[in-house]
């Protein structure tokens, strides 16, 4: 699981001091608004008032609203990339077979994206229409991918399918659009919230546990 993402945030980040303080100040304003909002319709103006610093000091460290908004996904998906592998690892550490260990990564995965689901969602909104925040983001889920690939593929001799790389590819990708649409994320914001959380976690892992253990039929 060494999959690195270059997140270099597009702005003039100062290391330490008052500076430093009041770049932060910056960044959580723009990510409280992005929350507050759901999406990223607020102005600089709007973020110097929540962050009590002067549109200025903002031009200092950023070209551009969007510059800002970047370095806003930066962060948060360092954070969402972290939980992730912690997820991920401790489920590898305590899964005591193929099944059990399905059922604890789906678990997982689907509840680290729920707990930043707020921050997330206006993310895959923009990567809509930004290039910059659709790449950073598609890197992030590469992470994820790979770390979920490389956790199930360790238990190889478990697997039925004939093909367990392709089988965990494809399972990773419904899991996740599954879970996605289920928290609104993207075009399928009218489905957010749909069904039961629980439910949907759960038949997840069941059928995802079915179609690693037994080969497809001809």
């Amino acid at each position: 699981m060494n999959v690195k993402v270059d997140l270099a945030a597009p702005s003039r980040e100062p290391l330490q001091g008052r500076s430093r303080a009041s770049f932060e100040r910056m960044v959580d304003a723009a990510a409280k608004l992005l929350v507050e909002r759901g999406n990223d319709e607020f102005t600089l103006a709007d973020v110097s008032r929540a962050g009590k610093v002067s549109i200025g000091s903002i031009y200092c460290r950023f070209d551009s609203k969007d510059d800002l908004i970047r370095a806003v996904q930066v962060r948060a998906l360092a954070d969402i990339d972290s939980d992730q592998a912690s997820g991920i690892a401790q489920a590898v550490s305590e899964a005591g077979s193929l099944v059990d260990l399905v059922g604890r990564l789906v678990e997982s995965i689907a509840e680290v994206l729920r707990k930043h689901s707020a921050i997330l969602r206006p993310f895959m909104l923009r990567a809509t229409t930004d290039a910059i925040v659709a790449g950073v983001g598609k890197k992030s889920y590469a992470v994820t991918e790979q770390q979920f690939h490389e956790a199930l593929l360790a238990r190889r001799d478990e697997i039925r399918h004939p093909d367990p790389e392709r089988a965990i590819n494809s399972l990773f990708r419904i899991v996740y659009a599954a879970v996605a649409r289920y928290l609104g994320f993207g075009s399928s914001t009218d489905a957010a919230w749909e069904g039961d959380w629980r439910v949907l976690k759960e038949d997840l892992a069941a059928m995802s546990s079915a179609f690693l253990r037994h080969p497809p039929r001809d």
